[in-house]
Order: C-alpha cells, then sequence, then structure tokens
C-alpha cells in the first residue's frame, strides 16, 4: 500500500469488512522508540478505539478494515455504586490555563474557523455546531459524522 498523508485520514470514516461503520478517525498516533503505528478513533458511540494500521485494508473516500472491530458502548455507572466522597472546591489562587488546543483552533492544521465570508453553520438535521474542512472545501458534522 502506498502512503497515505496524516491531513487526508484524519476526519475520514472507518468501516468494518461487513460494511458497518466503527467511527471517525481523530488521529494518527506514532509510538515512540518503535512499535506499531494506529489510527485514534472516535466511535459511534462516542469511545475512542486504537486499530492498529496493518489492519486497515484500503483507503479511498472511507477506510476498509482486514477484520472487524467490536465497538462497546461506555458501561453505566450503576446506583449500587457507592458514591465517591469529593472535596468542596477551593478557590483558584490563579486561573486556570488551557492543557490542549482543540485541533479546530490549531494553527497551520486542516481545519479552519471560518472559511473567508462564511458565518457559523448549523447542521440542518441535528442542528449541532458545523466545523469547516478546508481540505475538502465543505462543512463537516461531527455529531452525524458526514458532511453537509
Amino acid at each position: 500500500m502506498a502512503g497515505v498523508p496524516r491531513a487526508r485520514i484524519i476526519g475520514m470514516q472507518v468501516y468494518n469488512p461487513d460494511g458497518y461503520l466503527v467511527g471517525t478517525v481523530q488521529d494518527v498516533e506514532i509510538p515512540l522508540g518503535g512499535g506499531e503505528i494506529s489510527l485514534q478513533v472516535l466511535t459511534r458511540v462516542n469511545t475512542v478505539e486504537r486499530i492498529p494500521w496493518n489492519n486497515v485494508g484500503s483507503v479511498g473516500d472511507i477506510i476498509m478494515l482486514k477484520e472487524k472491530v467490536e465497538v462497546k458502548a461506555p458501561e453505566p455507572v450503576s446506583a449500587a455504586q457507592p458514591a465517591q466522597a469529593t472535596a468542596p472546591p477551593q478557590p483558584l489562587s490563579t486561573p486556570i490555563q488551557p492543557t490542549a488546543i482543540p485541533p479546530q483552533q490549531q494553527a497551520g492544521g486542516f481545519l479552519s474557523k471560518l472559511p473567508f465570508g462564511k458565518k457559523k453553520a448549523t447542521c440542518p438535521t441535528c442542528g449541532r455546531e458545523l466545523t469547516w474542512i478546508d481540505q475538502y472545501q465543505r462543512w463537516y458534522c461531527y455529531n452525524e459524522g458526514r458532511y453537509v
């Protein structure tokens, strides 16, 4: 398989060999000191799965896997589990600083805040805010995992 640029992979939908949606690629993980490259996929149930690159069968308009990946829903917290005691919040002496910048706001990324001359847009079916993808010159709904 020929090389595929990271910018092309991020945002692509990932499907099992049987045609069922696994999720959307959020990032590519490159291990330090050797190891296997993997895709970080936000699944359709809002969990994160790491899929080894050797499980990628083909990359086109979508990513098709060689072997099926089970998407497991997160386990709900039951009422039988004891609540953990928490200390009351303490006033902060300094304001909280953000620890990470979302990909949409990173300079030089493949996402831009807004295209020139465009205003914020909302998804016509779910009503959530859309993200402008410069690479494809299209609006994308992360809630529904599709371009609008």
